[in-house]
């Protein structure tokens, strides 16, 4: 999988699902509508440097070290950003930002077969 591709798969992921979450919870925000467009931006601002890192950690160490800490810095970041961009709290943005990542990778790892 390409870089772009896997942008727009994690986009076309975390985006409804952060709209869902925020939607079927009730959660006080800008509406799930801004929360699910947060979290489409979110992903977009962290995607490329995660790739970049997750490269350079890869030559560096092994596998589930590299993508655990890559991923946490993501949910951090993109947590930080939603609660910013959707008025959630930062509570729920992080919950919201753990559900849709973990989505999005599992997702990506049936597109790639594993």
């Amino acid at each position: 999988m390409t870089e772009i591709e896997a942008l727009a798969l994690a986009a076309a992921v975390e985006g409804p699902v952060t709209y869902a979450l925020v939607r079927v919870a009730g959660w006080s925000s800008r509406g799930a509508v801004h929360a699910g467009f947060a979290s489409v931006v979110a992903t977009a601002v962290t995607h490329p440097q995660f790739w970049a890192g997750a490269l350079w950690a890869y030559r560096h160490f092994s596998y589930w070290p590299s993508i655990l800490v890559g991923e946490a810095l993501v949910v951090v970041v993109e947590a930080i950003l939603v609660a910013w961009m959707g008025q959630l709290s930062l509570r729920h943005a992080v919950q919201a930002s753990l559900l849709a990542n973990t989505a999005s990778y599992l997702a990506g790892l049936l597109v790639i077969g594993r």
